[in-house]
């Protein structure tokens, strides 16, 4: 076939049973097409009659050969291979079969095997050569390896009469050792598996029922290359070593123990469907799908039987990257390690302890870490199925969950110690005994545009496909059910909230808490479970609350009483300018909560009491606003409830649905306040000359915090007995509530025009609702209307002691309509 070979050497001990051969080399136009360095074969000679043969060495060195596979040929380094057609390979082959069962057939033995320096490559198409340069290639590998040895004896005896249950008439006894070994696929041109050593020592075979071996160890395994330097292979490990390995019938594996280094595995979905690993699997237009084989032909998997001891897995690192929705998760640990037994048959059992050290799953879309922990433990885990499992104790130490910063203590969530204890899980019915929470912190933040920071670890989704539909199932699920014997969370840490959205930010939060839980049994809902809270803000105030609940009725229940002493609400100022347009100058808070829900219906009471509590508005359309929420203008009506000691006292009853989405305990809130000030204008501020409309019942409240005008004489800006005696009881009321300031407003209107300038009324145009005023009756008018507030004021100063602060003037207005006031106008 046009091939020039040629053999350095060739030496034959027939009677020594040796063949060794030399340097051979094939060349096709000037080519190297083969290359064997050495082949060395040593046998021992056993008497022909007995059909028996045992090789004792193989050497084999520099093999270096290609082969190239179509449906009508194989080529072997040049070497043409036409395939035979198939139905006289079939014939053939039946004709052998019958000859071998007609023959005593041959045993044979080997000792050890050395391969070094092998360089094979194997190029597959699915159609014939002459198609080939048209069609992809189905497979393109080069395999090379450093050495494989065996030393030991594989014996092969198919006549010997089977003992000790050995079904294949095959034994072994010796050590393998495998290194340097490299796939390359050319078509990516990218490994497709690389490892660097390899070792099974102890292999003991008693045919396929009996496989034992002593130690298994791989080293450098590495799969898949990727062109990432940070993760250049799709799964790795350092080293992994196996004691113990028994398989005996197939089916029952047992391991004394595994430890793996550094173990990894990058997985990457490049869309909705598609998987990265995929451009490994070879594939040409004429394959079928893959079908899902059905439940019947799946196998059973009774047959297999899996039994493993301890498992130590030191430093994984193990990645997820879903490009559609950029999510790029790693898991990294210390170590991972169970002390125990694992078995497997038709169902699962375990019996030991898990410690995983220093786990951490980091977002590298984020470079943040999601998960960190120091510890995470399991003592006692026995598991009896997937429906059956008891804990002695699950514990983990000092977590931390979605960090905010580049700083590795900002993190929005974190504790010190979570102990639970005495876990049962059957049929989704999970029982707790206690469960410990301890050094709980956090900081829960919006940034400046409203969002919640911890939004940036939800998927991102880029690229949107049509969602298939939910199969339906008729079938009704089991509820899930939990008991809990007893919780406790404590702490001494911070737990803040933080507004960046508002101007100046808001922080707020506990620095104490205990919450105690107990009886907790959604199997009994309608049974009491107990609660009590105790907690300190930031700002040293207190919050005390305790009772029962029922969370797992269909219909919550709640009866519970508790205080809240020296919240100051200055720390709500930024969210309260950024809500209603309001600042809160000062401001504490008491409150006395009786919370009572029966069947999901509320009749609480919330009794506030507010000290010193200023509100400013930002203008006067924020207060505006915020008095139209109200209904009527809330910083007077917060003046009017306020008592000698600058208090407020508020009853604020709750009720409704507490199961009605729509519920919004700020009506109640808005409702109480409004009703309060009603009762406090109608029963204590009328007897002042309070101007209201509609009887007691009704009348408007916007325009109700008016009071009598004092009216003057046209023209003139002193006081009468009948004014004197109107700003006597003003005065009253000034001293009864200190807190209330008032508004002079003096007002001109037409009798003072004329009755400062006469002639005006004698003119033609003195009928018309609006008359021109000259620059001269304007300085006139307004100097008038200036001393009729400031006389007001410095009377109720220097006859009655009101503070001159309490009393504030206003810009002087002229009224050009017929019946305008002519005097001060006075409001809250």
């Amino acid at each position: 076939q046009g091939i020039e070979s040629s053999i350095d050497d060739i030496s034959i001990g027939l009677f020594s049973g040796t063949v060794s051969l030399r340097n051979a080399k094939g060349y096709r136009d000037d080519q190297q097409i083969f290359n064997i360095g050495l082949i060395d074969i040593h046998w021992r000679w056993a008497p022909l009659s007995e059909k028996t043969i045992e090789i004792t060495r193989v050497t084999l060195d520099q093999l270096h050969i290609n082969i190239e596979r179509y449906t009508d040929r194989t080529i072997i380094s040049g070497i043409d291979i036409p395939i035979d057609d198939k139905k006289a390979s079939a014939e053939k082959a039946e004709k052998d079969n019958q000859e071998d069962e007609q023959s005593k057939h041959w045993s044979a033995a080997l000792g050890s095997v050395l391969l070094t320096n092998i360089d094979i490559c194997y190029l597959q198409y699915e159609v014939a050569q002459e198609e080939a340069s048209t069609k992809p290639k189905y497979l393109d590998y080069c395999v090379t390896l450093q050495d494989m040895s065996w030393q030991g004896k594989i014996s092969y005896t198919p006549d010997t009469t089977p003992v000790d249950n050995i079904d294949l008439p095959l034994s072994t006894s010796g050590d393998f050792r495998l290194n340097g070994l490299t796939i390359h696929d050319n078509k990516l041109d990218r490994t497709l598996l690389a490892s660097r050593a390899n070792t099974l020592n102890g292999i003991e075979i008693s045919g396929l029922n009996n496989i034992h071996i002593s130690q298994l160890e791989m080293n450098g395994l590495s799969a898949l290359e990727r062109d990432d330097k940070q993760h250049a292979d799709t799964a790795r490990f350092d080293k992994l070593s196996i004691h113990g390995l028994n398989l005996r019938s197939l089916n029952i594996l047992t391991i004394d123990d595994i430890r793996i280094s550094k173990p990894g595995g990058y997985l990457v979905k490049d869309d909705r469907d598609n998987w990265e690993f995929r451009s490994w699997i070879p594939v040409t237009n004429d394959t079928p799908p893959v079908k899902e084989r059905s439940q019947e032909t799946k196998g059973d998997p009774s047959t297999f039987q899996l039994s493993v001891g301890d498992i130590a897995i030191d430093a994984p690192d193990f990645c997820y990257l879903e490009k559609n929705t950029v999510q790029y998760y790693c898991f990294t640990a210390t170590a991972i390690n169970w002390a125990g037994a694992i078995k497997f048959s038709t169902r699962l059992h375990t019996d030991g302890s898990l410690v995983v050290t220093r786990p951490d799953i980091r977002n590298y879309s984020l470079d943040r870490d999601l998960l960190s922990l120091n510890s995470l433990g399991l003592t006692g885990l026995k598991i009896n199925d997937i429906d059956n499992l008891s804990l002695d104790k699950f514990n983990i130490d000092n977590l931390s969950a979605l960090q905010r910063s580049k700083k590795d203590n900002d993190t929005t969530v974190s504790f010190d110690k979570l102990a639970i204890n005495n876990i049962k899980y059957t049929n989704n019915k999970l029982f707790i005994d206690t469960a410990e929470l301890d050094g709980l912190s956090g900081k829960l933040s919006k940034n400046k545009d409203g969002h919640w920071e911890h939004d940036k670890w939800l998927a991102r989704v880029e690229t949107t496909a049509p969602e298939k539909p939910a199969e339906k199932n008729d079938k009704k699920a089991e509820p899930f059910l939990l008991s809990l014997n007893r919780a406790n969370i404590t702490t001494e840490n911070k737990i803040l909230f933080i507004d960046d959205s508002t101007t100046p930010e808001t922080t707020a939060g506990l620095s104490e808490l205990d919450i105690d839980l107990s009886n907790l049994n959604s199997d009994k809902p309608d049974n009491d479970s107990l609660f009590k809270l105790s907690a300190k803000t930031t700002r040293r105030s207190t919050i005390d609350l305790e009772g029962t609940f029922r969370p797992f009725a269909d219909k919550v229940s709640l009866n519970a009483d508790g205080k809240l002493k020296g919240l100051d609400l200055r720390a709500a100022s930024p969210a309260a300018k950024k809500a209603i347009g309001h600042i809160i100058k000062s401001g504490q808070l008491d409150a006395d909560l009786k919370l009572r829900a029966v069947d999901g219906i509320l009749d609480s009471n919330i009794a506030l009491s507010l000290y010193h509590f200023k509100l400013k508005a930002n203008s006067k359309k924020d207060a505006d606003r915020l008095d139209k929420l109200f209904g009527l203008p809330i910083n007077q009506s917060l003046t009017l409830l306020r008592e000698k000691d600058d208090s407020i006292h508020l009853d604020i009853p709750i009720t409704g649905d507490i199961n009605k989405p729509n519920f919004d305990p700020m009506d109640a809130i808005i409702k109480a306040t409004t009703k309060a000030t009603t009762l406090t204008l109608i029963t204590f501020y009328t007897p002042y000359g309070l101007v209201y409309a509609g009887g007691n019942a009704l009348f408007d409240l916007a325009t109700a915090l008016n009071f009598d005008p004092i009216e003057f004489e046209p023209g003139s800006p002193a006081l009468s007995d009948k004014n004197k005696e109107s700003l006597i009881a003003l005065s009253k009321l000034l001293t009864e509530k200190p807190e209330v300031r008032l508004t002079l407003c003096g007002n001109t209107s037409k009798k003072d025009l004329f009755a400062l300038f006469p002639e005006t009324e004698k003119s033609p145009t003195a009928t018309k609702s609006r008359i021109t005023l000259s620059e001269q009756q304007t300085i006139a008018l307004d100097k008038l209307a200036k001393q009729r507030q400031v006389n007001s004021k410095n009377y109720l100063i220097d006859q009655k002691d009101i503070a001159h602060e309490r009393l504030i003037l206003c810009a002087p207005e002229y009224n050009p309509e017929k019946d305008g006031l002519s005097g001060v106008e006075i409001n809250i």
